[in-house]
């Protein structure tokens, strides 16, 4: 039996091969054969394709396009993301995590992040950068619940995050002092 991991999942896109690349309309057929990582990865680069809808819950990435068709990637058995928005100033309420629609206050910026699970053993501890919405995106064990801590620009926050069915999948409540 392993130990428990969690893994970090950035969508680093490069803007100039946003720029030459040539628009493609999203479909459901892009989806084909996709893991549930590279499902996010994909809802994050369509973040603003045209009337596409995109979110996460604790059992799969949801796609809605805009002729009424709905697709979904189901996550991992073993593991479910979480997608954390620290802020300083700003945030919005939010449980479901919306790839098309949330926004953070805190845009590329370097985040040290910690998670420690119910035992106390340290499951993340490394500096990341937020994604161009604000947000890390955080894969960790279902069926957990872990005490993280984000420092960045010598403020600090933690909190209480859960894996279980049906847990939120977008944590904005996490403000920076």
């Amino acid at each position: 039996m392993s130990t428990p991991t969690a893994t970090l999942l950035l969508t680093v896109v490069s803007a100039g091969l946003l720029a030459a690349a040539q628009p493609v309309m999203p479909s459901p057929a892009q989806l084909r054969g996709l893991t549930p990582h590279q499902a996010l990865a994909q809802a994050n680069q369509w973040r603003n394709a045209g009337g596409l809808q995109s979110y996460v819950t604790s059992e799969a990435v949801v796609f809605r396009f805009p002729d009424g068709q709905q697709n979904s990637v189901a996550l991992p058995s073993e593991q479910m993301v979480v997608a954390i928005a620290p802020y300083v100033n700003q945030t919005h309420s939010c449980k479901t995590h919306s790839m098309s629609g949330c926004q953070g206050e805190l845009v590329n910026t370097p985040v040290n992040i910690l998670v420690r699970n119910q035992a106390g053993k340290t499951v993340m501890h490394r500096t990341v950068k937020t994604l161009s919405n604000g947000f890390v995106e955080v894969w960790l064990d279902r069926d957990q619940t872990y005490q993280v801590s984000l420092k960045t620009g010598g403020k600090t926050t933690s909190g209480v995050l859960s894996t279980h069915a049906g847990s939120d999948t977008c944590v904005t409540t996490m403000r920076l002092r």
